[in-house]
């Protein structure tokens, strides 16, 4: 229920914001490329039996920072709706937050290719690093149809040497599945 909350207040804020930009014809690569820094505090609902922040909710605040990147770029190219789906995410947990904790989550756009685009999220308690996540997905309109990154004038790739040894590993995974019986 928090996590509907905060993206209800989130989108309220983000669309009074919006109305104040135009949209333009293309996206600048400075504009995709803006970190999306979100702040939230650890309440008891966000809370796991162990104490800390569980996996889960990690996941969470990232949805809500490519949300809300997502809608500030559609908004600026003039696209009415574009959804997104996760093809692939990884959390490297480097220290437990506690509750009552303010987390700083910083997304930035990592990179993209002809299908899927490429996050990076860093979460931080008092400046310090305490994980990170890496996140694929792909775009969809509002009937579903896939759309390429150059909606959003992202043309041709750039991949990180991170990106394409995770997309080698996905790949890795994918073929020992078939491999293994049950």
């Amino acid at each position: 229920m928090n996590m509907l909350l905060r993206f209800f207040i989130m989108i309220s804020l983000l669309k009074q914001q919006l109305k104040q930009q135009s949209a333009s014809e293309t996206l600048s690569l400075e504009t995709l490329i803006a970190p999306t820094s979100r702040h939230y505090r650890v309440l008891p609902h966000d809370m796991g039996f162990r104490d800390h922040l569980p996996n889960y909710r990690y996941l969470s605040f990232i949805e809500l920072n490519v949300t809300r990147w997502l809608m500030a770029c559609c908004h600026q190219k003039g696209i009415q709706s574009l959804g997104w789906v996760i093809a692939m995410q990884e959390m490297v947990y480097l220290k437990e937050i506690k509750f009552l904790s303010k987390m700083t989550v910083n997304s930035v756009l990592a990179g993209w290719d002809h299908k899927y685009i490429y996050f990076e999220h860093r979460f931080f308690v008092k400046n310090q690093l305490m994980s990170v996540g890496m996140t694929k997905f792909v775009l969809k309109d509002k009937k579903g149809k896939l759309q390429t990154p150059e909606v959003l004038d992202m043309q041709g790739e750039q991949l990180t040497d991170v990106i394409s040894t995770w997309n080698t590993h996905q790949v890795a995974i994918k073929s020992s599945k078939s491999k293994v019986s049950v």
